[in-house]
């Protein structure tokens, strides 16, 4: 049975997010940044010294594909990585002075991208749509 796609909860939400993923590649762009290469930073800028695997998680990319960003944040002087003292083979990244200074940056270029989406929800709602939103993601990660 074919059906059209256009009602769908699931699908709708698809094409919110990426609509949004684009502004914020749009937003992130004179900054020479991607949108997981500001999640690295954003998330390096909140709470340092954080393992591969945990970025990954938050970035919402493979372990395999943040190895391929953490390098690339690393080689333009953004963050840097140490060994973890309390597990020999694990390291650790932060942002260094420059990155600190780039995600900054790259917030209030975001935020402008947040704006923009939080101006769709009258202000009255943003509340409820954000527990909605909560809702919906518990619901597809329960067993």
């Amino acid at each position: 049975m074919t059906k059209d796609m256009a009602p769908l909860l699931g699908y709708r939400l698809k094409l919110a997010q990426h609509a949004l993923h684009r502004r914020m590649e749009e937003a992130l762009r004179p900054l020479g940044l991607s949108p997981a290469q500001y999640a690295v930073l954003a998330e390096l800028n909140a709470r340092p010294d954080q393992a591969n695997a945990d970025l990954a998680e938050r970035a919402f990319i493979t372990p395999q594909s943040m190895q391929g960003v953490l390098k690339g944040l690393e080689v333009a002087g953004l963050v840097e990585r140490r060994q973890d003292s309390r597990h020999g083979r694990r390291q650790l990244a932060r942002l260094t002075v420059l990155g600190h200074g780039t995600a900054d940056a790259a917030n209030i270029a975001v935020m402008e991208v947040e704006i923009r989406l939080e101006a769709a929800v009258a202000p009255a709602e943003l509340g409820e749509a954000v527990q909605m939103m909560e809702r919906l993601h518990k619901a597809m990660i329960a067993p």
